[in-house]
């Protein structure tokens, strides 16, 4: 089984190579005549920024599957799916 750090360094680096590549090519599009200099710290600084942002969206889905969920929550959920089901007509 994969530990969680290591699901987390990966969802960072997914992040950053889609959105950042994505990120990227949109700056080069619409700022087509930037120099070298300027555009590899910028793109550094947008995977940075994606990886960082994918880190983040690991540790929030962690953490919400360790909150507990209430009794209330939980019967209010069991009852939307339950009056979901009666409105189409099907059977308990």
């Amino acid at each position: 089984m994969i530990d969680t750090k290591n699901i987390l360094r990966l969802s960072g680096v997914l992040y950053a190579v889609l959105f950042g590549s994505l990120f990227t090519f949109a700056i080069h599009a619409y700022w087509p005549d930037m120099r070298a200099a300027v555009f590899l710290p910028v793109s550094g600084a947008v995977f940075v920024a994606f990886y960082i942002v994918g880190m983040w969206v690991g540790v929030r889905n962690e953490q919400n599957k360790k909150l507990p969920t209430s009794s209330k929550e939980l019967r209010r959920r069991t009852k939307e799916f339950y009056d979901s089901l009666d409105s189409q007509g099907r059977p308990r």
